[in-house]
This record gives C-alpha cells, sequence and structure tokens, in this order.
C-alpha cells in the first residue's frame, strides 16, 4: 500500500468504532495493517468460512454492503463507517452470515492474524472486539469519560462541540471544498454569506453527489449543498441537540451563540469524544430501511439501559435517553410506511402520549400513540391511515415496544381523529369527568407530536390546557382519581405489600409511588396553565417558579420522585444481570436498611403531598 494513503486512513479510522474508543498508538498500527480493496456491485466479500490467517475485520470506506444469513434472509446492512467481521474471534459464528458489496464499495480490511498480534500489545482493548454485540456496547459504556462524566447529556453543546469548523463562500467551487474539508480535516463544510449559514455539504455529497454523477469539480458548491440546515444554539443541552439530530435524520449540527458560528457537533464527534452510545444506535436506526434491521437493532436496548445504569448516568438521562430511542424508532417506521404508502392525502401529526410524551420512558414502557388528521376523510382515504397505523404499531411491538393493553394506540380508529372531533372529544371528557372518561382524557394530557405536521399538535395542547385551566371541577375530579390509590406505607410505618398473585409480598414502585407524583405533577401543571408537555420534574420546577407550590414542597416531590426512580432502574438492570424477567415490583427483604428507610421516607413524603393536592383542588379548597 502507498504510504501516503496512511494519514487519510487514519483519520477515517478514528472516526469509526470501535477504533473510536482506542489510543493514538493503537490506531497508527492498525492503519499500517489495513488492506484496501475495491469489491464491485454484488461480489461476495466474506470469503472464509472457518478461522484462519486470512480472515478480516472489514470497515466500509465508500458503498453499502448486505449481510445475509445462511438461510439468505438479510441480517444487517451497513453504510460508509460500518465495521463488521467481528465473528473472527469466534470460530463458531463464521459460518452464520455472509457480506455482499450492494454497490461498487472501498474496503479496509485487517487481516485478522495482524489484528490478533495487535491485541496482545493491547490486551485492555480487547473487548471492544468482542464477537458479542451486547460486550461491546457494555464495553463502548464504560469508557472512563462516561464514568467520569454521567451528566454528559445535560452538558452545554457549547461544551462538547468542535471548534474547528471548514467554513467556505457560496462561490467556492467543489473541488475547493473538498480542499478545504481536508485541511481542516473535517467531514462537513458549512457554506456562508455575508456571514449567515445558507448550506453545508459534507463529503458523502461529495461521494454521492459528485463523483457518482460525474459533476464538474468547478461546480459551485451552491449547487449541491443541503441549504438552509437547522444550527442549534451553543447553550442548549447535548440532549436537546441529539433530539434535534435524530428528528431531522442529520449526522451534524452547526452550533451558534449570538449568530455566530461557533463550532459543529456530529454524531462522530458525541460517539468518539463521550461515547454516547444512544446516538450510535439512533444513527443505525435512520440507516436501516426494513423492519429486520430495525428489530435486530433493538436488541442492543437492554445492554444500552445496563451500562448506562452501572455507570452511574443520571436516572432522568437514562430515561430522556430511552425516549429519544423509541422516537427514532417511530419516526424511521413512519417514513417506510409513507415511502411504501406513497404520499399521504392530508395533513396529519403521529403524537405520543405518556411516558414518552415525558420523555421519561424505561424498558418496560408500551405503546401510547395517536392520529390526529387535519380534516374528515372519505372510505378510501382512512384506508392509507389504517394501513400506515397498523404497520407502525406492529412494527414498534416487534421491536420490543409492547401494544398498550388499553389499546391506546393509532391503530384504534377511536385514537385516529381529525382535529376538531378531537376537540369534541377533549370537550365531552372534561364535561362530563366519569371514569372513563379521565381515563381517556389522562392518556392524552402527556402528549407530543413526533412526525407529520407538527402545528396541529400545538393546536390541540392549547385547546386542551385552556379548557382544564378554567375547569376547576375537572381538576377536583382528577385529584379525587388520583389520590385512590395511596403509598405502601402503614399508619405504623411499615410496608404495605402486594398480598397475592405473581409478586406477592413485593412493593408496586410504578403504581404505588412513581405514577402518584406523575399524576400529580400534571394536576399542578395543568392548574398553572403550562401549555406543552413537560417531563415530571420540569412541571415542578415550572409550578414552583409560578408560585403554585413552595420550596419545601417542590424539593420534597423531588427527591422522592428521584430516589424512587434510581431505585427502580436499580434492581432492573440486576435483574437484567441475572436473565431475570424485568418488572416494577422490588422484595423488601432485598433492601439494605439504607433503602428501606429512605424509601419510607419517599412514601410519606408522597402521601403527605397527595393530602396537600386534595385539600387544595377539593370543591371545597379549590384553587383561587
Amino acid at each position: 500500500m502507498d504510504s501516503s494513503l496512511i494519514p487519510n486512513i487514519e483519520l477515517f479510522i478514528a472516526q469509526v468504532p470501535p477504533f473510536s474508543h482506542l489510543p493514538d498508538d493503537f490506531i497508527r498500527l492498525a492503519a499500517h495493517n489495513i488492506e484496501i480493496r475495491y469489491v464491485p456491485k454484488g461480489e461476495q466479500i466474506t470469503l472464509h468460512s472457518q478461522l484462519s490467517n486470512n480472515d478480516y475485520l472489514y470497515i466500509v470506506r465508500m458503498g453499502s454492503v448486505e449481510q445475509l444469513n445462511q438461510s439468505g434472509q438479510l441480517r444487517a446492512r451497513l453504510e460508509e463507517g460500518d465495521c463488521f467481521g467481528f465473528s473472527i474471534f469466534n470460530q463458531a459464528e463464521q459460518d452464520k452470515y455472509q457480506a455482499y458489496a450492494l454497490e461498487n464499495s472501498l474496503i479496509y480490511q485487517i487481516p485478522f492474524s495482524r489484528l490478533n498480534e495487535l491485541l496482545k500489545q493491547f490486551p485492555e482493548y480487547a473487548a471492544h472486539f468482542s464477537a458479542d454485540a451486547g460486550t461491546r456496547l457494555n464495553r463502548f459504556a464504560q469508557n472512563n469519560v462516561l464514568k467520569n462524566q454521567n451528566d454528559i447529556f445535560m452538558k452545554k453543546v457549547i461544551d462538547v462541540a468542535n471548534p474547528k469548523i471548514a467554513l467556505i463562500d457560496a462561490q467556492t467551487s467543489l473541488q475547493q471544498a473538498a480542499l478545504k474539508m481536508c485541511q481542516q480535516r473535517r467531514s462537513s463544510a458549512l457554506v456562508m454569506q455575508e456571514n449567515k449559514i445558507i448550506g453545508i455539504i459534507h463529503d458523502r455529497d461529495m461521494t454521492k453527489k459528485v463523483v457518482a454523477k460525474g459533476l464538474d469539480v468547478n461546480t459551485l458548491v451552491t449547487e449541491v449543498m443541503t441549504t438552509n440546515p437547522p444550527v442549534i444554539n451553543g447553550n442548549e443541552l447535548v440532549l436537546n441537540a441529539v433530539s434535534m439530530m435524530m428528528q431531522h435524520n442529520i449526522r451534524s449540527l452547526p452550533v451558534i451563540i449570538d449568530d455566530q458560528v461557533q463550532g459543529i457537533l456530529t454524531a462522530t464527534d458525541l460517539v468518539k469524544q463521550n461515547s454516547i452510545q444512544s446516538v450510535f444506535l439512533i444513527n443505525h436506526i435512520f440507516q436501516a430501511n426494513t423492519l429486520p434491521l430495525l428489530v435486530n437493532i433493538a436488541k442492543q436496548l437492554p445492554d444500552l439501559f445496563k451500562a448506562l445504569v452501572e455507570n452511574g448516568v443520571a436516572y432522568n438521562n437514562i430515561m430522556h435517553v430511552t425516549t429519544l430511542i423509541a422516537d427514532a424508532f417511530a419516526r424511521k417506521l413512519l417514513m417506510m410506511a409513507e415511502h411504501h404508502l406513497g404520499k399521504p392525502p392530508c395533513r396529519y401529526a403521529w403524537i405520543v402520549a405518556g411516558s414518552q410524551a415525558r420523555y421519561e420512558m424505561h424498558l418496560l414502557s408500551d405503546q401510547d400513540n395517536a392520529i390526529i388528521l387535519e380534516r374528515k376523510l372519505t372510505a378510501l382515504e382512512q384506508d392509507y391511515f389504517v394501513q400506515l397505523a397498523k404497520f407502525v404499531n406492529d412494527g414498534l411491538h416487534q421491536c420490543g415496544y409492547a401494544y398498550c393493553s388499553g389499546n391506546y394506540m393509532a391503530s384504534n380508529p377511536a385514537w385516529r381523529q381529525p382535529i376538531e372531533q378531537w376537540k369534541t372529544n377533549f370537550e365531552q371528557w372534561i364535561i362530563n369527568p366519569e371514569l372513563a372518561s379521565l381515563l381517556n382524557a389522562s392518556v392524552l394530557m402527556d402528549m407530543r407530536g413526533i412526525f407529520g405536521d407538527l402545528s396541529l399538535v400545538e393546536e390541540l395542547q392549547h385547546y386542551f390546557v385552556d379548557l382544564v385551566a378554567n375547569n376547576k371541577r375537572f381538576l377536583a375530579f382528577l385529584v379525587a382519581n388520583s389520590i385512590r390509590v395511596k403509598p405502601p406505607l402503614s399508619i405504623f410505618r411499615n410496608f404495605v405489600l402486594v398480598k397475592e398473585g405473581e409478586h406477592k409480598n413485593k412493593l408496586n414502585l410504578k403504581k404505588r409511588a412513581i405514577s402518584l407524583l406523575v399524576d400529580l405533577a400534571r394536576i399542578y401543571a395543568l392548574a398553572a396553565g403550562l401549555p406543552q408537555t413537560m417531563s415530571t420534574e420540569q412541571r415542578f420546577k415550572y409550578c414552583y417558579k409560578q408560585g403554585i407550590i413552595n420550596q419545601e414542597t417542590v424539593d420534597n416531590a423531588l427527591e422522592a420522585y428521584q430516589f424512587v426512580c434510581n431505585m427502580r432502574f436499580k434492581y432492573q438492570a440486576n435483574a437484567l444481570q441475572h436473565q431475570q424477567e424485568l418488572n416494577n415490583h422490588i422484595d423488601p427483604s432485598q433492601l439494605t436498611t439504607f433503602e428501606r428507610n429512605h424509601l419510607k421516607d419517599a412514601f410519606r413524603l408522597i402521601a403527605k403531598f397527595q393530602e396537600a393536592a386534595e385539600l387544595r383542588f377539593s370543591q371545597r379548597g379549590i384553587i383561587r
């Protein structure tokens, strides 16, 4: 191999997991041992069925690759920057799949013998190349950066963004842009005009829009660039940046402060610098274009959850990340449905409800979703959304998101309505707050649009909040319904356990603690007229700022909520470790003295909060 190519190879693989998690010395030695291979479309890449010195670890440099199981079923589709062939470290896995080039592809390959020798020099990094995907994922999440910076999700974007950016003006040619990107060692360049970003061009654009189409390299970048790309304020949180990347299906975000470009945040940088495996996972969700691929990706969620818990990531960040991933699965399925069914007959919005709307999902969260339609549909138009909803709900189920036991899903015709009908429904539920109406309303009190025309969601949200904020009777009914369930603590401060069934003699943390706080936070937020759905924590803090609750109340509520959520995640992670079924119940006999005492304190605080809400919102003491 031409030695002049090594710096470019080194630069590229340094951005590719697992190499992006390894030291420079390892990357440099690996680059020297890489063989470059051109594989024509349709040609088989993996040629050997038994472990030998002729086997390789592969990296897709350009093009795309398809892996097929022995049965001929699709195993995975891989694109630029994907690494495969880890089965060379497990002879039992060698015969399980073959890989083929889906298009003319450039492949970097490292001989097993060379890589094995390299890992003998760096044995502490061997787990990064395990044949088991769960082991690799867990190892990534256990990097020191994640251990020492477990609040990376809540850092400001400017603190994480790469300040090295390639800036070009609108009159720059494609060749000049490519040169600038190479000089700055960036995978993208921002196109500027009068100090404003008007576009962005990526190295992938150079491959797919320039080289593949034989475009003249003297063409101006404005002919190829993506115009008006999304940007993010540097003072926003990294979690918000990840959410924006996922929503727009992009890999990079220009970072702006005071209308000035300060840097760029890329998915590669996040994975490399901060070990945010959720970003890595979300990227693969959007790269997948078949349901089997999505189902395969979803199998990594338990390992990611366990690694985050074990490394001390804050419980609210874990829930937020889990929700972002669920959003990504839903959005991808909706994109696939539209691609298959064609353009929708009218504007619509796909909304999520419950814990997903609040960014509070966990591994046991089921589906709660609905569709808001622009208008009433004809029978033929209705059939389009019947098929779309069924495809998405069934797909989410296969990805591990259980069907809602109450059938609060878009596949249910009652949860697929024109916006005017939704408004009528809410009005009827609020005017006649019987038990069934309360259940229906409570599901959609927390709503968030994730796909389609989100202005429909905003309109319905404002309509609902205005109705509720001015209806003291409905708030009183909500409180009365909520406080029917009490924390599991007797007057003698003993735990009240489940009396029968499979969870006999255990505590239900969700039903008897977490859900109670979620309900109370929602009620107070509705009373305060909060126009959009927020997390439980955010709702408590908002109500405090509005003077609805005092400092002591908000502190006690947040402390209790944090403790019971952390405890639930701790015991769920332990169940995963021991390959046990996940649930929301814990056995008090397994608690430490510290946990028992603090759990009792949390239950006591929740009961006190319920009493205060009952007094404030009862028919005699309704909100002033």
